[in-house]
């Protein structure tokens, strides 16, 4: 859903105090060590028990019983437990395990003791207490997974829900090949273990359709690239975190399709993947036959569809098990490799329907009809397709119906399952689950653009939900900022890369200053249910407005750069011997620039950095729009003096948006624009 940032609250465990006053002798259920529900009490050291005003009959809990073991305190007339073990009343290696609440001894009912019925506390709020530390250290072990190992994914797979069966094989190489098989209801995946590593890995789903299948072999990869050894591993240190990221994807997908039988999730998905390739292949094609694109190689003409089209739909891809539309790509216009490019895209997902008013999701491979294309489009549609290109023939599929649940038997609990019949008489129903489109990485948006996303898919926006500004959450405040009705200022400092005629690279020191000028909610998009691809389709445009905002203003105020101070540095002048031993070694001071930067609501943005050719002024300023799919429009600038340029060093306003748009970055448009003009 569309979120603000929400603040990370984690609950601190706190302990129960030592206590110095005697104890109830009364007895007490002993707790396992280390059990969640155990006792939290802190059991009080012998000097602490030296200090109460406790006396040997009441120490630790027990009456004077004549030295018997459960019946006495450590030792008649000792109130030391050293004194006490030197006697033989409890054994160094007793104290030890029952000072950390093991149950052997007098320690341990002590523990109990200061739980339940002394004045360490008891009741209600012990409990709460002991529910806040069980889940601070739930959240510590959900970090790390553990290390790859065969009782590792044993207890993996157990925790997500799967069957785990080990089998030893005696093979001719002497050696014993262990086969891991963990089974769900729609998927299997069977791993071999050699000499304590993973050889082979093999995903299937028995009983999925061949749409399904087509692509297991891909996703049989990534699973066996999260658990072999790399050269520069070890296999004390590789761990799971990658192989339980998706296999509790597929978990999650395969639980939801045991609760909705006979829907499968992976096959929906998978109608999806081959409705949008589709697509996506025949706007390659019609793109191929633009006179723009003639020469282009078939890596370019799919980077053009992806940031300006449909999207790139991905099956298995990146690391990372199931579907992705690729919609936005960092450089787009350069080619680069796949693997080092950052790439926005949305995880398309089934999830479970939370209410009635979410739409079901269906299994069809007709989202889109054949010819892609649709014939006889209406003028009005025409019009309303003129700017963006030829109208689509989307299909709606019919509903998927399931079988009803058997009826609830005396005694059960009620269900909380949203159950919505369709034919009371055959009992069939929607399925309890939803389509659902996550964002990643997450996309930081004004509450404008997400009213109109959510009208995209058929949803009501909630305006009353907590909300934050816009800068503020693509640029948090430090506790020392304050709010101003002027504005908000950043400063930083970034190093621009400069190329000159030759290619050689130097660098500039920019210090730039961003002014974010009227006040503006915004809103992270972290995921968003949908109900047809269609959908998906309709909302990229917005989504790859932002996603280059965000770009840009990254670059220049983001994590890359720093923030300087206001102060004046004094400024020393060099010797020109000083001057001469810098240029030998390559070591002269960097110049620095100043480059303004004004963010406005739209996105509108405007920078302003010093240019000594402008007549009457010594700085230059260009205003631009960042319109639908990223494309960029000058509405203002005054660096471009058609009377002095030549015809061959002519450059136009489009010019220096396509310049933006190129190398999305301000400090080095505006060296380009030093430079060129």
């Amino acid at each position: 859903m569309a979120t603000p940032t929400p603040g990370k609250h984690t609950g601190q465990v706190v302990a129960t105090p030592p206590v110095s006053t005697p104890f109830s002798s009364s007895n007490h259920p002993s707790h396992p060590a280390f059990s969640p529900h155990g006792p939290r009490s802190v059991v009080p050291s012998p000097q602490q028990v030296k200090k109460s005003p406790a006396n040997s009959n009441t120490m630790y809990g027990y009456p004077g019983g004549g030295g018997h073991p459960t019946n006495s305190s450590f030792g008649v007339g000792y109130d030391s437990p050293s004194a006490a073990m030197a006697l033989g009343g409890v054994s160094g290696l007793e104290l030890g395990l029952e000072g950390m609440g093991t149950p052997l001894g007098g320690v341990g009912h002590l523990a109990v003791g200061a739980g339940h019925n002394g004045i360490g506390g008891s009741g209600r709020g012990d409990e709460e207490d002991r529910a806040r530390r069980l889940g601070a250290v739930m959240d510590i072990l959900k970090t790390s997974q553990g290390r790859i190992s065969e009782k590792g994914i044993q207890h993996l797979a157990t925790r997500l829900g799967f069957a785990s069966i080990v089998q030893d094989i005696e093979i001719r190489s002497r050696t014993t090949s262990r086969p891991v098989i963990i089974a769900g209801e729609a998927i299997s995946v069977d791993l071999v273990f050699e000499s304590g590593l993973v050889k082979t890995v093999l995903l299937q789903f028995p009983t999925s359709p061949p749409i399904v299948n087509k692509h297991v072999d891909r996703a049989g990869e990534i699973l066996m690239r999260d658990l072999e050894i790399a050269g520069n591993e070890s296999p004390l240190s590789k761990k799971l975190d990658g192989f339980a990221a998706n296999l509790e994807k597929l978990a999650a997908q395969d639980l939801l399709g045991q609760t909705n039988k006979p829907f499968n999730c992976f096959e929906a998905i998978a109608g999806i993947y081959e409705n949008l390739e589709k697509l996506h292949k025949w706007e390659v094609e019609k793109l191929r036959e633009s006179p723009d694109m003639v020469g282009k190689d078939q890596d370019f003409l799919e980077r053009a569809v992806m940031c300006t089209r449909s999207g790139r739909p991905v099956m298995h891809e990146r690391n990372r098990l199931g579907l992705s539309l690729d919609y936005w790509q960092e450089k787009r216009r350069i080619g680069q490799q796949k693997d080092k490019t950052k790439t926005w895209a949305l995880l398309v997902e089934c999830g479970k329907k939370p209410s009635a008013f979410y739409t079901s999701a269906r299994v069809s491979e007709n989202w889109i009809s054949a010819e892609i294309e649709k014939d006889n489009v209406p003028a009005e549609d025409l019009l309303l397709a003129a700017a963006d290109g030829p109208v689509l023939d989307w299909l709606e599929p019919e509903t998927t119906l399931i079988p009803g649940p058997d009826p609830p038997k005396e005694g059960d609990a009620p269900r909380g399952d949203v159950i919505e019949l369709v034919d009371e008489t055959t009992g069939l129903r929607r399925p309890e689950v939803m389509f659902v489109a996550k964002f990643d990485p997450p996309l930081v948006v004004p509450g404008s653009v997400v009213a109109q996303l959510y009208h995209i898919v058929n949803m009501t926006f909630d305006t009353t939900q907590p909300t934050a500004y816009f800068d503020d959450l693509l640029f948090p405040r430090s506790p020392e900022e304050r709010y101003s009705n002027d504005g908000r200022v950043i400063r930083c400092e970034v190093t621009v890369p400069v190329f000159d005629k030759d290619g050689k690279k130097t660098t500039q020191i920019h210090k730039n200053n961003l002014l974010v000028e009227g006040f503006e909610y915004g809103y992270e998009l972290t995921e968003l249910p949908f109900s047809h691809p269609r959908q998906l389709v309709e909302m990229l445009p917005y989504l790859r407005q932002y996603a280059f905002t965000s770009t840009l203003l990254e670059k220049s105020f983001g994590s890359s750069s720093k923030t300087f101070s206001t102060e004046v540095k004094k400024m020393v002048v060099p010797s020109t011997r000083s001057a001469f031993d810098s240029f030998m070694e390559g070591t002269l001071p960097q110049k620095e620039m100043t480059l303004d930067v004004n963010l406005k609501p739209g996105p509108q943005i405007r920078i302003v950095f010093p240019f000594a050719k402008i007549p009457g002024s010594n700085s230059a300023y260009i205003t631009f729009d960042i319109k639908h799919n990223g494309v960029v429009e000058v509405v203002e600038e005054n660096v471009l003096d058609k009377d002095t340029m030549s015809e061959s060093k002519m450059l136009t306003s489009a010019d220096l948006g396509k310049m933006l748009e190129i190398t999305e970055d301000f400090g080095i448009l505006v060296e380009y624009v030093q430079r060129r003009l």
